[in-house]
């Protein structure tokens, strides 16, 4: 009898096993019952089709609403008119 590879049990579905999966990354469920990536353990390759909070690689990431996210996000909270008034103004100057 030889020693199996996990990865060769599959080799034409090209999936991480979870066990693996879980080395990498931790998950964590939100309140609502939604779950979330709490930790990454190693590299990113590729894009996040979300946002990031908390540190990457030692540096403290913050999110920053650009005038164009902040008027449109102003317009679907259904703002008072002065805060989209100063959003579309914030808007004018960046572009200027």
């Amino acid at each position: 009898m030889t020693d199996t590879n996990p990865r060769d049990l599959h080799p034409m579905t090209n999936q991480i096993p979870i066990e693996e999966a879980l080395e990498l990354v931790q998950f964590k469920q939100a309140p609502n019952g939604s779950w979330y990536v709490e930790n990454v353990k190693g590299d990113v390759y590729g894009s996040v089709g979300g946002n990031v909070w908390g540190n990457i690689n030692g540096c403290v990431w913050q999110f920053v609403e650009t005038p164009k996210e902040k008027l449109t996000r102003l317009i679907q909270e259904g703002a008072d008119k002065a805060q989209p008034l100063e959003a579309i103004n914030q808007l004018e100057e960046s572009s200027g």
